[in-house]
């Protein structure tokens, strides 16, 4: 009988031993893998790269551009910078400490990864209208914004719809499983494990950023033939004042698409934290490229006496007559 209860001990030992690894491997599996390899000093860089522009850079700028009779922007503008300031609030959140829940997580996931789509049209919106412009600057024809309405207003809204719809295909594919939904597994942020959803946000910001890069070079294509034609003195040309904020958006639109190119490597095959890095310094970028135009230093620093043209420019056109634009030609675009 002893031997008998000995035996019975080692077994229940054995399987209470088996049990256990069992549920520890179970456990190990059902833990997110962290697949993107940051450091402490990277995340407070990642963090510091959003918080400061959607907190304090960007809404200067966006109150400069609202409040200031100096400053003049197309709506297409003022949207980018709202949008980029709704990002950067979307990262605010539990970064650091214990895994947040399942709940506080998706609802970040979601709102981020909207991102993409979101900030890809608001880019494509200003781009085409700054493309539209001057193309209509290119062949001589009268430009006024009060007969676009419709189209200014679907520039307006269409981010905010597909920042909408990819929230809620977010939080639809997260539900179905909480256990895919962590923070650790993309260090930076919560996002959801799931293939389907990723592509689907590649293709689409793809092909919007695609169309940006097309509308772009062709604008390129457009300052490149007046130039030649400004050689040949059949033509007219550009004044600086006009080149100033297209040349900036073609900058700012060009840094962007590499930043969300990158953006959207990092989620096929996410390890090295540079892309997530170099999208978050895209509202920085944003600063500098349009917080520095004198109109919007000399609004800022209106203490001071910043040297101005506030005059009306002339524009040549060489088998036309000379014709006269101000500054505020920026409001178009």
């Amino acid at each position: 009988m002893a031997g008998t209860s000995k035996s019975f001990s080692n077994v229940n030992k054995v399987s209470t031993h088996s049990l256990t690894v069992l549920d520890v491997t179970v456990t190990e599996s059902a833990m997110p893998m962290n697949i993107v390899h940051g450091t402490h000093a990277e995340l407070v860089l990642f963090l510091v790269l959003n918080m400061w522009p959607s907190h304090f850079g960007l809404p200067i700028l966006l109150s400069t551009v609202l409040f200031s009779k100096r400053v003049q922007r197309h709506p297409t503008f003022i949207n980018l910078v709202i949008v980029f300031i709704i990002v950067g609030i979307a990262y605010a959140g539990k970064t650091s400490g214990p895994e947040p829940s399942h709940t506080l997580c998706l609802v970040q996931a979601s709102l981020l990864y909207g991102m993409p789509g979101i900030a890809s049209i608001a880019a494509f919106s200003l781009v085409l209208q700054m493309f539209i412009v001057i193309r209509a600057a290119f062949y001589k024809q009268e430009y006024r914004e009060q007969d676009h309405v419709v189209r200014l207003w679907m520039m307006i809204i269409a981010p905010y719809a597909a920042w909408i719809v990819f929230i809620v295909a977010t939080a639809l594919v997260g539900s179905t499983d909480l256990t895919k939904v962590s923070r650790d597994r993309r260090f930076f942020y919560c996002s959801v494990d799931s293939n389907n959803l990723t592509d689907t946000l590649t293709i689409f910001a793809a092909i919007v950023l695609f169309a940006t890069l097309v509308f772009e070079v062709w604008t390129i294509v457009l300052f490149y033939r007046r130039w030649t034609s400004l050689e040949r003195g059949s033509s007219g040309m550009f004044t600086a004042a006009e080149l100033n904020l297209p040349l900036r958006i073609l900058a700012f639109g060009i840094y962007l698409g590499i930043a969300l190119s990158l953006s959207l490597l990092s989620i096929k095959s996410p390890e090295s934290p540079i892309p997530d890095l170099t999208i978050a310094s895209a509202a920085t970028v944003l600063i500098v490229i349009f917080g520095t135009q004198r109109d919007v230093l000399r609004a800022l620093c209106f203490w001071k006496d910043i040297e101005f043209k506030n005059t009306v420019e002339t524009v040549e056109f060489r088998d036309t007559a000379s014709v006269t634009k101000t500054p505020d030609v920026y409001k178009n675009y």
